[in-house]
Parts: structure tokens; C-alpha cells; sequence
């Protein structure tokens, strides 16, 4: 099933995600604003809410969603990608709404080989209408550092996503029929 993965790793690989900046504007925990939505025990949540840990094996992968949907705001994510050979392996987060004409924003790290660099896939959808792909191969830390704007360009017919609310997601999967050191 999950080819890409060498022996020597862990049956279990696991993704720690602290997200700091949405408790403290919430007043919450993790477990006040998130729900485990699959994975069974691949995902838990650990240290009364503080920390939130999804998990992959051969059989699935896990993932979480807010309860909460959100206009606007900035989300704050310390994410640790899966290590070693982890090509065909995706660590996402992404904010969508729902309906026919959804508005989403969709940040995947696509796993590599061992000591390449990460590729970050990114793609926005407005009213329903996506095909806004761009990949960045990330060999640092990016904190702070602003990676993909989108701008506000509804003045020259390019829709914007401003009117509907969306929800926090993020998943760890399989996806090695797709997700594999490629350039789009």
C-alpha cells in the first residue's frame, strides 16, 4: 500500500500540530475547537488539548476539522513533517467552505526523499473555480515569512474569496498515486 515508505521507519508516522495563535483567540483548547473527523486512533489529542497528533499507517491515514467556521483572521500552524524517505506522503492544511461555488485555500506538503528539499503545493478556489497551482520546494524554515498572496483582482473578473465562511482542516494520507516528486 504505502510503497514509498522504507523498513527502517517507524510502523507509525506521526504529525504534531500546535496551533497557538487560534487557541488563545478562541480562549480554548484544541479538544474545545477541533474534532477528530477520521483516522480512529491515529489521531488523538494529548496534554488536556495542547497538542494534537495525527497518524499514518498501511491501513489510513487521520485528520481533524475546526468547529468553528471563519471569515477572516490569521491561523498560526507548527507543523512537524513526516522525516526520512516520505515521498507519496501528504501533510496538508487547508480552509474550505461548503456548496457548489466554494471558496478554499489548500496548503499540501508533499513528502520527498530523504535530504530533498519539501515541496509545498499550494491552490486557491473562488466561487467554485480552482486551476491557481503553485509549488514551492522549501530547504528552510519559512517562519514569518509570507509564501503565496492572493490578491483581491474581482475588478478584472477574477473572483475573490471574501463571502463565505470556511473551516479548518488538515489531514495526513497516502496519496503516492499522485503526490510524488513531480514539477505540474
Amino acid at each position: 500500500m504505502i510503497s514509498s515508505i522504507k523498513a527502517s521507519m517507524a510502523s507509525m508516522l506521526h504529525l504534531f500540530l500546535l496551533i497557538d495563535s487560534l487557541m488563545v483567540a478562541s480562549g480554548g483548547s484544541l479538544n474545545e475547537n477541533f474534532d477528530i473527523t477520521w483516522g480512529d486512533h491515529r489521531a488523538k489529542m494529548v496534554n488536556d488539548g495542547e497538542l494534537l497528533i495525527l497518524s499514518l499507517d498501511k491501513a489510513s491515514g487521520s485528520g481533524f476539522q475546526s468547529k468553528n467556521e471563519y471569515l477572516f483572521g490569521k491561523i498560526d500552524m507548527q507543523l512537524k513533517l513526516v522525516g526520512g524517505n516520505s515521498t507519496g506522503i501528504v501533510t496538508a492544511y487547508y480552509l474550505s467552505s461548503k456548496g457548489s461555488t466554494w471558496d478554499e485555500i489548500d496548503f499540501e506538503f508533499l513528502g520527498n526523499l530523504s535530504g530533498d528539499p519539501y515541496i509545498l503545493h499550494s491552490n486557491v478556489f473562488s466561487q467554485g473555480k480552482g486551476n491557481r497551482e503553485q509549488q514551492f520546494y522549501l530547504c528552510f524554515s519559512v517562519d514569518g515569512t509570507p509564501i503565496r498572496e492572493f490578491k483581491n483582482s474581482e475588478s478584472i473578473g477574477v473572483p475573490f474569496s471574501k463571502n463565505q465562511p470556511m473551516r479548518i482542516y488538515s489531514p495526513l494520507w497516502n496519496a503516492e498515486d499522485w503526490a510524488l516528486e513531480v514539477d505540474l
